[in-house]
């Protein structure tokens, strides 16, 4: 059944050629090993030559790059992800087992949160240092992982095991690396945060070791402070089938950022200051690649290789594209002119073929695209591809980007990339004269386009939480007053309604301020004591049927007075919300005002949108809900790097109450993170934590 697949009949075959393969039940036997060991590495199967296991180079990966699978003889099984149109397959039995009618595998439709193929090692190293780079015409001192940026590109398959060892060659700053989007299965020590370990010494290397239960694009950045908006941040990709056929992967991720002409540190200085409100960007970049508004203007018949990120492609070719939005604070709407995109996947979710003109890509969000070639390019057979600032969602030195009323006087050129057809006429010398797509709408909400994306591997979510929904409905508000003790600035916070605060004699309005020489981890037993340690405590379930439900809600209830929020105000402002350890379903996104009474009828429990990163409307609210079944200490919070570090944030224990946090770190790692802190300590920590105006996140 090999059928060329067109935009509309690709979900239907893909699901009728998955039913041919049985995931789940080949799974069964192997969820003891879900988190399992790899043994190997790709070393070792090389010089082992007896070892005759599956292994193949998946489209769109670096040359040389192959996935293993030495647990699948090859004599027995066989990579199915070679064809254009059997890319929604992964890996599948030659032929059936003696009285079974339906070959075993894994596919798209594989319940990838309780089954994965079990890959080899993969061992990655990255430097931190500092380093002068000019990516658009303005030098300025970064800090960069091996020299670059982004950093090197971190590839592996799903089912493999990703060993990560980070060395800080900072002279004067820790560092802490997060692996954003990577639920980090019962493996709360790597996720790479305040909360989980103490920041790396200077001069010292600190190693991750995460298993990739998920598949598709993410990215790795610091949550040291502010240093991700200085450059310390990289693509991190895991090859897996995908919901749609394609003809080609592009191999480098579109990584779009807003970039700062000066240290992020000093830049924080306009968002503590009250005059300002609010930290800036300068420019716009893709993948490292930005250009001053004089050198577009005095663009000169050059090769535009040297100028634009280009992505190649041939007529009537499918190449899919990665998207990563690694930016601190600017959301995008992304389109490619006279093109349509086709939606495969939203942060590491697969999701059913969604056809738009343009995408959404708040901060911190991922998507997996596939352009359709057109048959007939333009003689030039260049096409701009446009990462425009989303109205309400940036702030740049010059002035608001806005698509019918901009205060930027002298914007900036949205026009970043360029999507180049190898026909026998088209050329590198000369710029598009595409045009613009159609785009009714450029705002940071697009609610109808974020509520479409159906994952492809369901979920059916309970209308009644494990929690207690008032007190899990947080408000993103600004402080009106200075906290001394903090930074002394008005700072960004979650915090509870004051009529819940009153009601219930509890006190939950302080902005999250972490201690980087006792993460919460380490520390747990305290947790919560600090009067702005922010914690709300869920209770840990294995059962897949129970859920906690969260509400973020920008807005204020008729029933309460602005006044009952002094000294805090709940500024008209989107925020680009992310949570570690799960992916959140979306039970409703809405610029309305959360109604605890009538709102919850509206709500969508039947396979709700799915991923790691959601806009909270400004105004309005979103409600989302998670499996509880990833026990540790969790960070919440805005992705608006301005923000967090002001903040905005707060920290979820998920434990059974009887100390099952504590026991999974017991031994080995207990000892690691211990002798983390203790090197940091014995570096800058009571410089650092007696210092620092940041939160810490």
């Amino acid at each position: 059944m090999a059928c060329r697949l067109n935009l509309f009949q690709s979900l239907f075959c893909v699901l009728a050629l998955c039913e041919r393969i049985l995931a789940a039940d080949f799974a069964q036997a192997y969820k003891s090993g879900l988190l399992s060991p790899r043994l190997y590495t790709e070393y070792d199967l090389i010089s082992d030559k007896t070892n005759n296991h599956v292994s193949f180079h998946p489209e769109g990966s670096t040359e040389g790059f192959y996935c293993h699978y030495p647990e699948l003889s090859s004599q027995e099984w066989e990579a199915c992800n070679d064809e254009a149109d059997t890319r929604w397959c992964w890996l599948r039995q030659l032929q059936a087992q003696e009285g079974e009618s339906l070959l075993k595998g894994y596919t798209v439709t594989t319940d990838y949160d309780n089954f994965a193929p079990i890959g080899i090692q993969r061992h990655y190293h990255l430097d931190i240092s500092k380093q002068t780079i000019t990516p658009d015409g303005f030098p300025r001192e970064a800090r960069l992982m091996n020299g670059t940026y982004p950093g090197p590109l971190i590839e592996a398959c799903w089912g493999d095991t990703v060993i990560v060892h980070v060395t800080n060659n900072l002279d004067d700053e820790g560092s802490v690396i997060h692996w954003h989007g990577l639920r980090q299965y019962y493996n709360n020590d790597h996720d790479g945060v305040a909360l989980t370990q103490c920041p790396i010494a200077r001069g010292s290397t600190w190693t991750y070791n995460f298993t990739m239960l998920q598949y598709g694009t993410t990215w790795y950045h610091s949550h040291y402070i502010l240093q991700y908006a200085d450059g310390v941040l990289g693509p991190l990709v895991v090859h897996g089938p995908a919901s749609a056929p394609y003809d080609v992967s592009h191999p480098q991720p579109y990584f779009m950022s807003d970039w700062v002409h000066r240290k992020a540190e000093e830049e924080f200085d306009n968002e503590k200051d009250p005059e300002v409100r609010g930290s800036k960007a300068d420019n716009i970049l893709v993948n490292g690649i930005g250009r001053s508004k004089e050198a577009v203007s005095a663009y000169n018949g050059e090769d535009i290789r040297s100028l634009y990120d280009i992505t190649e492609i041939l007529p009537g070719q499918r190449v899919r594209l990665r998207l990563i939005n690694g930016a601190a604070g600017t959301s995008f709407i992304f389109s490619v002119d006279g093109h349509a995109l086709e939606v495969i996947a939203n942060d590491l979710v697969p999701v059913k073929p969604t056809v738009v003109d343009s995408l959404l890509v708040a901060i911190g969000q991922r998507y997996d695209i596939i352009i359709h070639g057109l048959e007939s390019p333009s003689p030039s057979g260049n096409y701009w591809i446009r990462t425009h600032p989303a109205d309400g969602c940036n702030v740049f030195r010059n002035g608001l980007f806005n698509s019918t009323d901009s205060t930027n006087e002298d914007p900036l050129d949205p026009r970043t990339g360029i999507l180049h057809y190898g026909h026998p006429d088209a050329t590198y010398l000369s710029l598009p004269d595409s045009t613009l797509n159609t785009i009714p709408d450029y705002s940071c909400a697009r609610i109808a386009e974020q509520t479409s994306l159906r994952p492809v591997v369901p979920w059916s979510i309970s209308s009644t939480p494990l929690n207690n929904l008032t007190l899990s409905t947080f408000y993103p508000s600004h402080q009106t007053e200075v906290d001394e003790p903090y930074g002394n600035y008005t700072h960004w916070l979650l915090r509870l309604d004051p009529l819940v605060e009153k009601q219930g004699g509890i006190t939950f309005h302080n902005p999250l301020f972490a201690n980087f020489s006792t993460p919460s981890l380490l520390d747990f037993t305290n947790i919560g004591q600090g009067e702005n340690d922010n914690v709300i405590r869920l209770p840990y379930s294995p059962d897949s049927t129970e859920y906690i439900h969260m509400v973020i809600d920008g807005s204020l209830l008729p029933a309460t007075n602005q006044t009952d929020l002094d000294p805090d105000v709940i500024p008209l402002l989107a925020h680009p919300m992310h949570w570690h350890g799960s992916d959140v379903v979306l039970l409703a996104q809405s610029e309305q005002p959360f109604d605890p009474a009538t709102s919850r009828d509206t709500w969508n429990y039947e396979n709700p949108p799915r991923r790691d990163t959601i806009m909270a409307p400004a105004g309005g609210y979103v409600a989302v809900a998670f499996k509880p079944d990833n026990p540790g200490v969790w960070l919440v919070h805005c992705h608006i790097a301005w923000h967090a570090s002001a903040g905005l944030a707060l920290q979820m224990v998920v434990d059974d109450g009887k100390g099952m946090v504590q026991n999974m770190l017991a031994g080995e790692r207990l000892e690691r993170l211990s002798g983390g802190c203790e090197k940091w300590k014995a570096d800058l920590g009571q410089v650092v934590d007696f210092q620092k105006e940041e939160s810490g996140v």
